[in-house]
């Protein structure tokens, strides 16, 4: 949450809490970006805002907060990508007295930062702009990595050929028919009309009485 600033705190200064500013000593975190607000009133009513950062002006696509003179809740602006890589969104809402605060705020992660000098005056002058004092936006966390190794292929765990046994000879049959036991074809079998191992390369048919 955002804490309000008091007007108390501001005095005869309140009205120009966005300040044209010089650049100051900031101590700011390594790889920080220090980036200021900046917000001007347009003939419509409307404050176009944006963003300085590093020298930089940067305009987010939607950046306009509309006029009126009711209070309003937190608008929030398209986001915008700094140098170091962190993506920032600017903040805005109306208060009773027409001032409006601005913020900015961090994507990832989510947080936001509140410019000591942040209210954009009820009398602002048509097409001038007004600068925030500054904040230090940090660069986004570094993704973490899986460092799960992936398991090793030893030679046991490759492909195994496939080995094909071959199939065991078949096992003869036992011919079931009747064995002749007279005549010139005494010992041979014959099953139905066939004369003879039913199973032999060559058969013999019989037709008739084999007898």
């Amino acid at each position: 949450m955002i804490r309000p600033i008091l007007a108390a705190a501001l005095g005869a200064c309140s009205l120009l809490a966005f300040a044209l500013l010089s650049g100051g000593s900031t101590s700011v975190a390594q790889d920080a970006e220090t980036v200021q607000v900046r917000a001007r009133l347009v003939v419509s009513g409307s404050i176009e805002f944006g963003l300085r950062a590093s020298g930089r002006d940067l305009s987010p696509r939607s950046r306009f907060f509309p006029a009126g003179d009711r209070a309003t809740g937190w608008l929030v602006s398209s986001p915008v990508s700094l140098a170091n890589g962190a993506e920032l969104q600017i903040l805005a809402r109306r208060h009773e007295n027409r001032r409006v605060e601005f913020a900015v705020r961090a994507v990832e992660p989510r947080t936001v930062y509140a410019p000591r000098g942040r209210f954009f005056p009820a009398n602002a002058r048509v097409g001038v702009w007004l600068i925030s004092t500054p904040v230090s936006i940090p660069p986004p966390p570094e993704p973490e990595v899986d460092e799960t190794p992936e398991p090793e292929t030893s030679a046991d765990d490759s492909e195994t050929p496939t080995v094909t046994t071959p199939p065991e000879q078949a096992e003869q049959s036992t011919p079931t028919g009747e064995v002749i036991s007279f005549g010139h074809r005494e010992g041979l079998i014959v099953e139905g009309n066939i004369v003879g191992d039913p199973d032999a390369p060559v058969l013999i048919t019989e037709y008739g009485d084999p007898f």
